[in-house]
């Protein structure tokens, strides 16, 4: 077993949005370097194309084209903003240890992790893995070459083969979308068109898809939900681009997909970011993201976890010792590892309340979580440090 102890800026995946929507060709640029950017309507797809531009992910709201940085910049193009992956007493401290040993442990309850995939390898988590899809390389083998997405996976569900990893609800499977590579980059559009694929599956599509054949006039239905319980990203900007108050105009396509999450009663869970005062970050500033800060082992606000308006709830984050490469371990600190506390927390409360829908599971969380710092809500700790025990057993 290795443990290293890692910075928070190690691990916590941040996006770095460009200051500018339209892309501007350097002075010293040619303009022949080939820039990612992103399309909104039709024209633009088809103007792009016969500059010479390439499609290289569709989803819902857009296009991403590789194009050069000449012809970006002459038709005005927005950047498709990079994303870098900069980045226990735990279950004791919110009461998931309760949660587990009354034989609650997150059964057949599923989240979706969307960072830099899965270690399906790893003796902590092969038992969890139920598949997932690689937005970086185009392929269903989302396997971890990072790291960082496999801490949190395990922070939800690993074994206890160590006891010191064990996940909050260990019995609980994990989806896994990969859009970030092994040096912890991505894009924003494949985060968007990730979403999408963990509330949808693979055929795009909410629900079922029927066919009829026309000769014999039966109709055949099939459905690829996952039907996941959560969605959990840890996931978020760097300064400037942190907010005391909400962002939902900042990146429209990305608010679009997670109230469309929401709205299909998956909750998304993702990290405040760890600019501290300077602001809760993106997406955890959407409105529609139910967002979390980290505390450390005495339930006192970690002094990096983004604080905000947006700040619902917090867990901890600091120190937490999980899965990671090969049969490795490896103890991180950051908001990203405090989300998949909430995440699992969620698991729990599904298990014993299948019928919850994502208000109801907010409140459970919110109106059980020990209240820390000024009374009620703040801008630090939301409406507390989450209680694992108290949201399973609250009546909604």
């Amino acid at each position: 077993m290795k443990t290293t102890y890692l910075t928070v800026l190690s691990l916590v995946a941040i996006i770095f949005i460009s200051a500018t929507i339209a892309l501007a060709a350097s002075a010293q640029s040619n303009g022949n370097n080939k820039v990612r950017v992103i399309a909104h309507t039709d024209k633009e797809v088809s103007d792009a194309l016969a500059k010479g531009c390439n499609v290289v992910r569709e989803t819902r709201t857009l296009k991403a084209l590789i194009c050069s940085e000449s012809v970006a910049s002459s038709l005005g193009l927005q950047e498709d903003i990079k994303v870098f992956a900069m980045d226990s007493g735990a279950n004791t401290q919110i009461r998931a240890d309760l949660v587990q040993s009354s034989g609650n442990n997150g059964d057949g309850r599923k989240v979706v992790v969307i960072d830099t995939g899965y270690n399906y390898d790893h003796q902590e988590l092969s038992s969890s893995y139920l598949g997932g899809k690689d937005f970086v390389n185009d392929d269903n083998d989302p396997f971890d070459d990072n790291g960082h997405g496999s801490h949190v996976a395990g922070i939800i569900t690993a074994d206890g083969v160590d006891a010191k990893a064990k996940g909050v609800a260990p019995l609980t499977g994990i989806i896994a979308g990969k859009v970030l590579d092994s040096s912890g980059s991505g894009y924003f559009s494949d985060v968007v068109a990730a979403i999408y694929w963990a509330v949808d599956g693979e055929d795009g599509v909410a629900g079922d898809v029927c066919i009829t054949d026309n000769s014999t006039g039966e109709t055949t239905c099939t459905n690829d939900d996952f039907n996941a319980d959560a969605i959990s990203m840890s996931l978020g900007t760097s300064q400037p681009y942190t907010y005391k108050g909400f962002c939902d105009s900042v990146l429209p396509d990305l608010t679009n997909a997670i109230k469309y999450s929401r709205d299909r009663n998956v909750i998304v869970v993702v990290a405040a970011g760890n600019s501290g005062g300077a602001g809760v970050s993106i997406p955890g500033c959407i409105s529609y993201s139910t967002t979390v800060g980290a505390v450390d082992s005495a339930d006192k606000i970690a002094r990096f976890s983004g604080k905000g308006n947006a700040v619902d709830i917090s867990a901890p984050g600091v120190n937490i010792f999980s899965s990671w490469l090969n049969n490795e371990y490896k103890t991180a600190s950051g908001t990203s590892m405090a989300t998949p506390m909430v995440s699992g927390t969620v698991a729990l409360v599904k298990f014993a309340h299948p019928e919850y829908t994502v208000d109801q599971i907010e409140s459970a969380l919110f109106n059980t979580a020990k209240d820390l710092g000024k009374s009620g809500k703040d801008t630090s700790y939301g409406w507390g440090r989450v209680d694992a025990y108290g949201a399973v057993n609250f009546a909604s």
